[in-house]
């Protein structure tokens, strides 16, 4: 059997699998502690471990991340430190992981260490289970709070400012009137803080304007509607404000025949407006053939010399067929 037809069959499994494992898999417990974390080093791709560009990126290391723990996994919003020292994830089972990132002497991933990983908890404080648990995307405020978007049961939660935010207590935060009309399993994908207060959120699969994907700008808790642009049958997954105030938006694509691939997209701050139709420039894609999976969660940071880091992580859906990934690329 060749590569390909490898990846492939094991893509089909990777859409059967997580519904079968579902209700196996334990949602997050009321206690959280340290985590395991073991990580090995991964190419850009296998095919040509050499190559380091891809698109306008130029790849700076990557990690296959492991743990015993059965909390770990389904990562789908992602943010890192300002500083680079570490990263916050969230799971759709409910639970949130902090982690050291390492480097090497060059400045490339190099590893994972001082895991921890707790439950996210509901309004009345209790950890949540089940349809209220599937987080989808995270966003820290300037201010230290977090927002955290839902699916299934569409909703915003803010948990506020604190030295660990996502164990706390949280609020309800307004959200667009019509995310209700979303999917079940294609609400609220994306969320970022774009500056100035304001929120940019994109839904997985609620279409408009003839295949757009639906979008809302929010300000002191109004929305207001705009249109993101459907590229090749790619899906929006995330998005991070850059640096310089752009934004990039993570995307997926996925059919049976041709495997799953991942494109980052960038969209300049001033063509988001409300009742506008934005179409990002593509940046990188990565195809079925590299270092790919559900890539999920996207964070940017200013680096070395001013350049732009990007990291992406992928939700493996506890599937063991997949791979929790963290790459990370420089803008030059």
């Amino acid at each position: 059997m060749s590569r390909r037809a490898s990846i492939r069959r094991v893509l089909r499994a990777a859409l059967v699998v997580p519904a079968v494992l579902a209700a196996a898999v334990p949602a997050a417990t009321a206690a959280d502690g340290t985590v395991i974390l073991a990580a090995e080093a991964v190419p850009l791709n296998p095919e040509n471990e050499g190559q380091v560009r891809a698109g306008a990126l130029l790849y700076r290391g990557g990690l296959a991340v492991r743990s015993p723990d059965p909390r770990f996994g389904g990562f789908s919003g992602l943010a890192v430190s300002r500083d680079g020292a570490h990263l916050t994830a969230i799971s759709d089972r409910g639970a949130w992981l902090r982690a050291r990132i390492r480097y090497d002497a060059a400045g490339r991933l190099s590893g994972l260490g001082d895991g921890r990983i707790g439950p996210l908890h509901g309004r009345d404080g209790k950890p949540l289970r089940g349809l209220n648990a599937d987080a989808e995307a995270l966003a820290f405020l300037p201010d230290g709070a977090a927002l955290v978007a839902f699916e299934r049961r569409h909703r915003i939660l803010r948990y506020p400012a604190a030295p660990d935010p996502l164990a706390a207590r949280p609020t309800l935060r307004p959200a667009p009137e019509g995310l209700s009309a979303a999917p079940s399993n294609g609400g609220a994908e994306t969320l970022a803080h774009i500056g100035s207060g304001r929120l940019f959120l994109l839904t997985e699969n609620l279409r408009v304007d003839g295949g757009a994907y639906a979008g809302w700008i929010g300000r002191k808790g109004r929305w207001r509607p705009f249109a993101y642009a459907r590229t090749g049958g790619f899906r929006p997954t995330d998005a991070t404000l850059l640096p310089n105030g752009d934004i990039a938006v993570l995307e997926r694509h996925y059919t049976p025949a041709t495997g799953v691939s991942a494109r980052i997209a960038l969209v300049p701050r001033s063509a988001v407006a409300p009742g506008r139709t934005v179409r990002g420039r593509e940046l990188l894609h990565l195809t079925p053939s590299m270092t790919v999976d559900n890539f999920e969660g996207i964070a940017a940071r200013r680096g070395p010399n001013s350049k732009t880091v990007l990291y992406i992580l992928s939700d493996d859906n506890f599937n063991p067929l997949q791979r929790t990934l963290l790459l990370m690329f420089e803008l030059p």
